[in-house]
């Protein structure tokens, strides 16, 4: 059949820097009969593309996932695919399969590997972004172009727009965004384990990112203890962008918010003038064209985001780029209002699984710095924490009327450094499991409704600075206003609440005490074994 169009998979990745020569392999999250005590999955290796030296690739499972070479950290570096749609003239667009575009589909259309190009193209415009001049963005000027033939791995350069007068990058020392190279197609086998999941024969690149590398003003190079710049922010050979350029010494924190997000002349005035810094994050754009004699060109797009190393791989967010790209899908409500009750419960404990993961990351403790000041009306006139904590009268302090009364919290001491910190990972490890969350719901119906932020929510004595404790306590997004779940997210919530206390109002006046619903779930049950397991080796 015809190929009707073509499009490039995945459409959109997350590339992290790295200065290590070898790139992180691939892996996936998995569930495991052991979960750690801080969440409730880990990660393992999965089939792994090494490249070789003539650019051809080799399917390896590793033993181990390995992020670091010594001291140097792995990039990662994704591979993107280009597929086609084929179906027979005039066929609607439902009916075309999905299928690897390879030598053999373009020569069954009349094609040749010539007929396509990928073009790549990248820009950092954060600076640009904080102060409004297009002079300091950078990037490529004319795109990076694949070519079947051309196997040679081709490095991207990150330049100032042409026309900037003085360029704030020099004309001979462009900032390096990384490197694309188009793999070779190769015969397909069909007696090794992984030819049902990696296709030799398919039009494969991989970007790799840069390596993680700031870049500024000469002055960036130069330590000033009086300034809060016990160090230099940059390393000297790095210290040539031109300063007369409009970034260095330009207050920006009226432009942009959050303002904190840049380097300035002097630490100690947060809003002062930016010391002229960049880094070698940046976004690329990929297009593939397949030029067709006689016929309209086709073309598909993806995108990669050039990111810092995740340094917490085997933790998953409670909000990730899929959750913010299904509320943005049409189709999120009809999905939701679709879910049944039993598959309703599982994405909960799952949601709330994730939670914990993130709480065991954060430390709660020092993020309280930026508690509000709570107006009256959100004061308790008792001090649960009976004067022992800082603070009683901002948010998460003991005067908090959203603080669970049942818990006193313990001040800071040696013995327990962390006491907020410590007391959300507990509570969050216990609300992962399904049953304590309704036995929470049993014990106070709108705990969660009033605890629980709604998307974009911030009240009126809430700033970038300074939020309640609604969960997520004290977190921002990209704007600095209180992070939320998104609003499929919190829909889903609202109505397995609404579920639970229907349930709960219908069924025994102390819900969960029958036999059934005492049953512990699958992850509770692997939870007990772990910590008798790990009980069992300490006594050992």
């Amino acid at each position: 059949m015809p190929i009707q169009s073509i499009y490039i998979t995945p459409g959109i990745a997350v590339a992290r820097l790295g200065e290590a020569t070898a790139p992180v392999c691939n892996y996936q999250w998995v569930d495991v009969d052991q979960p750690r005590y801080d969440g409730e999955t880990t990660i393992a290796p999965a089939w792994t593309l090494e490249v070789g030296p003539d650019a051809s690739i080799t399917p390896v499972l590793p033993d181990a996932v390995e992020f670091r070479d010594g001291d140097k950290i792995r990039p990662v570096a994704p591979f993107f695919e280009v597929w086609a749609r084929t179906g027979d003239a005039g066929s609607p667009p439902e009916s075309w399969q999905e299928v690897p575009l390879t030598p053999a589909l373009l020569a069954a259309d009349g094609l040749a590997p010539a007929d396509l190009t990928i073009s790549v193209q990248a820009s950092n415009r954060k600076a640009m972004r904080r102060t409004g001049n297009t002079a300091v963005a950078f990037g490529t000027r004319e795109p990076v172009t694949l070519r079947d033939g051309d196997h040679t791995v081709k490095t991207i350069d990150g330049r100032s727009p042409a026309g900037a007068s003085p360029p704030m990058i020099p004309e001979d020392n462009p900032i390096p965004l990384g490197s694309v190279q188009l793999m070779r197609s190769l015969a397909q086998p069909t007696d090794q384990p992984w030819s049902d999941v990696v296709h030799l024969e398919v039009f494969r690149f991989r970007y790799r990112p840069a390596t993680g590398l700031f870049y500024g003003p000469p002055d960036a190079a130069q330590a000033v203890p009086a300034q809060a710049r016990p160090e230099a922010a940059v390393r000297p050979e790095n210290a040539f962008l031109d300063p007369s350029a409009g970034w260095f010494g330009i207050a920006t924190n009226n432009l942009v918010s959050p303002g904190d997000t840049y380097d300035a002349v002097d630490q100690n005035q947060p809003t002062g003038a930016s010391l002229g810094v960049v880094d070698d994050t940046c976004e690329v754009h990929f297009e593939a064209t397949l030029a067709r004699a006689g016929a309209g060109a086709l073309s598909g797009r993806a995108v990669a985001f050039v990111a810092p190393p995740d340094f917490a791989p085997d933790r998953r967010p409670f909000l990730s780029v899929a959750d913010e790209l299904n509320d943005r899908s049409a189709e999120w409500s009809a999905r939701n209002a679709a879910t049944s009750d039993d598959e309703l419960d599982q994405w909960v404990e799952d949601f709330f699984e994730r939670v914990h993961e993130t709480v065991s990351l954060f430390n709660i403790d020092f993020y309280r710095a930026r508690a509000a000041q709570l107006p009256p009306a959100n004061l308790h006139p008792d001090d649960l924490d009976e004067g022992l904590r800082p603070r009683p009268e901002r948010a998460m302090g003991g005067h908090d009327r959203l603080r669970n009364a049942l818990y006193k919290l313990a001040p800071v001491s040696d013995a327990d450094p962390l006491p907020l910190s410590k007391h959300a990972r507990m509570r969050h490890r216990q609300l992962s499991d399904l049953q304590n969350l309704e036995g929470l719901v049993q014990l106070d119906p709108d705990r969660l409704r009033a605890i629980i932020r709604p998307p974009f929510e911030s009240e009126s004595f809430e700033n970038g600075n300074a939020t309640s404790m609604r969960m997520p306590p004290f977190m921002r997004q990209s704007n600095a206003l209180p992070l939320t779940v998104v609003g499929w997210q919190h829909e889903l919530l609202m109505r397995w609440l609404d579920k639970t206390v229907a349930s709960q109002a219908a069924g025994p006046s102390v819900a969960g005490l029958d036999a059934d619903r005492r049953t512990l779930s699958d992850s509770a049950t692997n939870r007990r074994h772990a910590v008798l397991a790990r009980l069992a080796t300490e006594k050992l």
